[in-house]
């Protein structure tokens, strides 16, 4: 039977358990922390099955492909472990991004790889095992590639040549069975239509869905690698315009300057930095920059 997995996301849909944050937990080794985190696992309130926990197009993309074609579902999480979909878990705020409150590997001092061979030794809730035939359809993003990577090296050859693997990028510095298992998605993807454009966060579960509709489960690796390429064929990426980055003093001054130029109006100031002038800038920094200058006009200063 065909298992669908992802890796997991930030946000939740259930308010978190404010025993799970892992800012909370002590530091020290992988093995401490694991199972320091793991007993808080067990004693927690159970909110929701797993499917239904993390927000998010990426997730949505993954989960709607596994039910489209009637698939076991299964979840990567450095919180958790593997985890089936059905499976409930509490709410938990744990990460391996660097420099957020909750990352465990500023507590662990160690690499994904070594937190994941800790948690999914320990956690109640990875409970999740490969099928023994069909395929093994996987979408990571690159950090949570990087840290199962180990463990699925060492996989039997049978079971890799029924993993298929999409990521943005292809895997580099990774065992030889992985990357084969890569599927050569890149972004001429946001042009094959039926839905299929989006961001870079959602690249890998964007491409998983294009192969489960076009192309499926019809070959060995070689063959989906070339459907892949073929379907891919004759399509154009879109161009990313080149924006020039300034400081949020340069950008607020900027803003002030053209404030005449679009009446004020917040979208339309947005759309003449970025489309007229050529500068970067996240809608959310733009928004808190905006409002800054809206604060400065009123008051009567400058930025």
């Amino acid at each position: 039977m065909t298992i669908v997995v992802s890796n997991c996301s930030k946000r939740k849909r259930a308010s978190l358990d404010p025993t799970l944050r892992a800012g909370d937990l002590a530091a020290g080794s992988s093995d401490f922390v694991a199972a320091a985190w793991s007993q808080r696992l067990r004693t927690a309130h159970l909110v929701s099955q797993v499917e239904d926990l993390y927000g998010g197009r990426a997730f949505s993309e993954a989960r709607q492909t596994a039910h489209g074609l009637n698939a076991r579902f299964a979840v990567v999480s450095a919180g958790l472990g593997l985890v089936d979909g059905n499976v409930a878990v509490p709410a938990y705020s744990l990460t391996i991004a660097h420099r957020d409150p909750d990352g465990i590997l500023t507590k662990t001092g160690s690499n994904s790889s070594d937190w994941w061979a800790a948690v999914r030794g320990c956690s109640p809730f990875h409970n999740a095992s490969m099928p023994d035939e069909g395929l093994i359809l996987a979408a990571l993003s690159s950090t949570y590639l990087a840290m199962v990577a180990d463990e699925w090296a060492a996989w039997p050859d049978e079971r890799l040549a029924r993993l298929r693997l999409f990521t943005k990028e292809e895997p580099k510095g990774l065992a030889e069975g992985l990357r084969q298992a890569w599927m050569p998605y890149d972004d001429r993807l946001d042009a094959a239509g039926g839905g299929h454009a989006g961001t870079q966060s959602d690249f890998a579960q964007r491409a998983l869905r294009h192969f489960a509709i076009t192309i499926g489960d019809k070959g060995t690796l070689d063959h989906d690698r070339a459907a892949v390429q073929d379907g891919l064929h004759g399509l154009q990426a879109r161009q990313v315009p080149v924006r020039a980055r300034h400081s949020d003093d340069e950008l607020r001054t900027l803003i002030t300057n053209e404030w005449d130029v679009v009446s004020g109006r917040s979208g339309a100031m947005l759309r003449h930095l970025r489309d007229d002038l050529g500068v970067a800038c996240e809608q959310s920094r733009f928004k808190r920059l905006f409002g800054l200058v809206i604060n400065d006009r009123t008051e009567g200063v400058g930025p």
